[in-house]
């Protein structure tokens, strides 16, 4: 039986076909610009499920708590809820003039580029694209609450024993600590 030149022609296709599917891609080279599209990418992926939006919420709660605090002591009384909210708008706004999202994206993509191989980036945007990856990045902030509320509940528990710790490490390492405190 003799084959065509047509059939033999699309059985090599075929088998180059199988043989390309079969074999894992080139790895990534880890050049600069690999590291840099990588990592812009994964950090495109992290704003894209809202982390740029909680770092400007997060950034501009901590900055209301420091100026309300401040505000007390320039107005000589506790600013009502309604100030407190102004506060923060107002931290929220000026760290988003100056903290623009595109200045975000290069600030946290060069820390990813910095510690990361072009590779690593690669298989984490991978991860993170995927299902799981997605719930990981949304659910993130409120597995963060709940730690931190386990742990400060933990600590709180515990609070004798560590403040014992603590002071008898301080009094040990600093003499005159203990000496004061006997002292008055």
């Amino acid at each position: 039986m003799k084959r065509s030149a047509v059939t033999s022609m699309a059985l090599a296709i075929v088998i180059v076909l199988v043989l390309g599917c079969n074999q894992e891609p080139a790895p990534l080279a880890d050049s600069p610009e690999n590291r840099a599209e990588e990592a812009q990418l994964l950090a495109g992926l992290e704003a894209a499920a809202g982390g740029y939006e909680r770092m400007l919420d997060d950034g501009a709660e901590l900055a209301a708590s420091a100026t309300t605090q401040a505000l007390v002591l320039e107005l000589g009384r506790e600013p009502t809820d309604e100030e407190a909210s102004a506060v923060q708008a107002i931290m929220r706004s000026a760290l988003a003039e100056v903290l623009t999202e595109e200045a975000w994206l290069e600030g946290v993509s060069g820390v990813y580029a910095a510690h990361l191989t072009a590779a690593e980036l690669a298989d984490t945007r991978a991860f993170y694209a995927s299902d799981a990856g997605q719930r990981i990045l949304h659910v993130a902030p409120m597995i963060d609450n709940d730690v931190e509320a386990a742990l400060g509940s933990l600590f709180d528990a515990h609070e004798d024993q560590l403040a014992e710790l603590i002071d008898g490490a301080l009094a040990e390492r600093f003499p005159e600590l203990a000496q004061e405190d006997s002292d008055g």
